[in-house]
């Protein structure tokens, strides 16, 4: 039976060579997404900013510096002293809240007013923080409705209470859940080119797909089964050529990584390979299986280019996904590229379980896929 699937993949494989997308899908795409890395690892770091954000000027707008995660506060300092930037660094530690600090100690009490309806009408502000000489004449005002401002208010009184004694006040500390992490900035010249690649690799699933069509469609497959072949060899021949191409387009890949990348990505040419492939290999076969619920290869290429698009955007591919919300975080698990990323960050820090931890995720996409490519034939057979 294995040997009858060998033979009939070679010949899938022939017409898959004569195809003349197999140039762009197999060879063009695999390579520009490698070579591109010698470019991105110049893109500048976007870090956010960490600590107490200075506004230059009292009606400067902070719609476009804020954390949406976090709870914004604009605080007029009318003092600007060491005591002052105690409490807002106090405040701003905690996680919770984001704290824009304005110097207020050249306006008047009419000025603060304007500047803080132009604020609220005009701005993203959660609450308004005036902070006097006297720590009981601040002035705190909320802005819209929000349950953390209740928490907001405790803190600033902890943070009034503390700076006007010689202790420190404990901060709120928020913990995320553990378990693995991915620092995008470290991992982003892979992300990116796991990115592209998932391109070629879900295209060449299509590829495989049109050789089946086309055999069914010009009664080659009807033929075959006259023969010693038997429906199982078929449809291994199919997962042959899937993992033969996925193995030929990493192949493209890692010699042109070898080669001709001039950048230390953080990883060995063995990782870089392992992870590309497995990768390929569910995105090869993904798109095969999909396919199968499709008469037309026009259908089957639009939900290969959906399942591409929608993939590394929620995976964290383009950009840092850590401050996302927790809901967000779990679409992106089920996304390949985020357990490639995973065992990146886990190969950085010399830890070599991101093997088993991707053979592991590739091990149960494939059972899945073979369970949605099972109910894909019977429902082409029921047709």
């Amino acid at each position: 039976m294995f040997v009858n699937a060998l033979k009939m993949a070679r010949s899938s494989a022939k017409l898959i060579l004569r195809n003349k997308a197999f140039l762009i899908i197999g060879v063009m795409i695999p390579l520009m997404a490698t070579l591109f890395i010698n470019m991105w690892y110049r893109i500048p770091e976007a870090k956010s900013e960490e600590g107490v954000y200075q506004l230059y000027d009292s009606d400067e707008q902070i719609v476009y510096q804020v954390d949406f995660n976090r709870y914004c506060v604009k605080v007029y300092d009318t003092v600007m002293d060491e005591r002052t930037d105690k409490i807002c660094t106090e405040l701003n530690s905690a996680g919770l809240f984001q704290i824009f600090r304005t110097d207020a100690t050249t306006l008047s009490e009419e000025d603060i007013r304007k500047s803080s309806e132009h604020s609220v009408s005009e701005d993203r502000v959660n609450a308004i923080v005036i902070l006097r000489e006297d720590p009981t004449a601040t002035s705190l005002y909320e802005v819209g409705e929000d349950e953390r401002f209740e928490l907001f208010e405790a803190s600033l009184k902890n943070a009034l209470a503390g700076s006007s004694a010689d202790y420190n006040t404990p901060e709120i500390a928020f913990v995320s859940g553990g378990g693995d992490e991915v620092d995008y900035y470290e991992t982003r010249n892979f992300s990116y080119c796991i990115a592209i690649a998932s391109l070629s690799f879900v295209f060449a699933g299509v590829l495989v797909l049109s050789t089946l069509m086309s055999e069914k469609k010009d009664n080659i497959y009807d033929r075959l089964m006259l023969t010693t072949a038997n429906r199982a060899s078929y449809l291994i021949s199919k997962v042959i050529l899937a993992v033969g191409f996925a193995l030929f387009q990493t192949t493209i890949m890692t010699l042109s990584f070898i080669f001709l990348v001039k950048v230390d990505i953080g990883i060995s040419t063995v990782q870089f390979f392992v992870l590309l492939f497995l990768t390929g290999v569910v995105f090869d076969m993904l798109a095969l299986c999909v396919g199968l619920y499709f008469n037309s290869m026009a259908a089957a290429s639009l939900v290969a280019f959906v399942i591409w698009s929608i993939t590394p955007l929620i995976s964290g591919a383009y950009f840092d996904i850590s401050n996302a919300s927790d809901l967000y975080k779990k679409m992106s698990l089920l996304m390949p590229q985020r357990w490639a990323l995973f065992s990146v960050s886990r190969f950085m820090n010399g830890d070599n379980s991101g093997y088993s931890l991707m053979l592991c995720v590739t091990a149960a996409y494939l059972v899945i896929i073979f369970m949605i490519g099972i109910m894909g034939l019977r429902t082409r057979q029921a047709e």
